[in-house]
């Protein structure tokens, strides 16, 4: 099955016309895992892309941040993460995106990130390059770690193991590079990556990455780098380094030197 951008634009239009929507609800806030929450936007938003993805692809599977798995055609699953950034939403920060991706046997090959604030719309398609509104994109050229703006994630939803190894990571590299960012919308982090507005971000939680699969492709098609905190390919579920590529070797060896 080959894919082409005019897919993608088509689900792009349909899912701006579901987000017009979203401002007539009355968005309720419920507790998700720990002090994480879900909106009555993400729901919305969620139930809309099925429904458009189903128009098209009857057959194929879905796995959706708020609904979970449904398996049905084990080679194509698409992921969805509706408001990729929530806690960012309902406090009114912009910074929040809807991603899809699609994979085929385990492998991403079409991703789209949203950015509402910046109605920027970014479109991968494996080997076919990385776009934001039609517009070729490239990871940035710094070369050097302490030249680097490198972002990462944390939140209160993390284990305690998590949390010290986010900021043992941190505590590395603060002195090393010039800025580390705490954005915490994996969608955005990554678009911007692509786009070398930053130069890398890391995730030290394994994830089938809902929120980032897309955003992975777009950076890899954009000339960059993705692999596990180790500096390997890595598994369906595992942690996560994103960089520009010419940087990447320098941060996996000083995160993981031997104490």
């Amino acid at each position: 099955m080959e894919f082409e951008f005019d897919l993608l634009d088509e689900f792009v239009e349909k899912i701006k016309e579901a987000y017009k929507k979203v401002s007539e609800l009355k968005l309720k806030v419920k507790n998700k895992e720990l002090n994480d929450i879900v909106t009555d936007a993400d729901i919305f938003m969620e139930k809309e892309i099925i429904s458009i993805i189903k128009s098209k692809f009857p057959d194929h599977s879905i796995y959706g941040e708020e609904s979970g798995e449904n398996k049905c055609n084990i080679e194509y699953e698409w992921l969805i993460d509706p408001i990729d950034g929530t806690i960012n939403f309902a406090s009114n920060i912009p910074l929040f995106a809807t991603t899809i991706a699609l994979r085929k046997n385990q492998e991403t090959i079409l991703g789209i990130i949203i950015d509402w604030s910046q109605n920027d719309v970014y479109e991968c398609i494996k080997g076919k390059g990385a776009y934001c509104n039609k517009k070729p994109i490239k990871v940035s050229d710094t070369n050097t770690l302490n030249n680097s703006v490198i972002s990462f994630c944390l939140t209160s939803h993390y284990s305690e193991d998590h949390i010290n190894k986010v900021l043992e990571i941190e505590k590395i590299l603060a002195s090393k590079v010039r800025g580390l960012r705490l954005i915490v919308t994996a969608a955005i982090e990554l678009a911007w990556c692509a786009t070398g507005k930053i130069d890398g971000c890391f995730n030290v939680k394994p994830s089938i990455g809902l929120s980032s699969s897309a955003g992975k492709l777009l950076v890899e098609e954009a000339g960059g780098k993705v692999t596990n905190l180790q500096g390997n390919r890595r598994d369906n579920i595992d942690t996560m380094l994103v960089t520009n590529g010419l940087i990447h070797n320098e941060i996996v060896t000083e995160i993981n030197k031997k104490k």
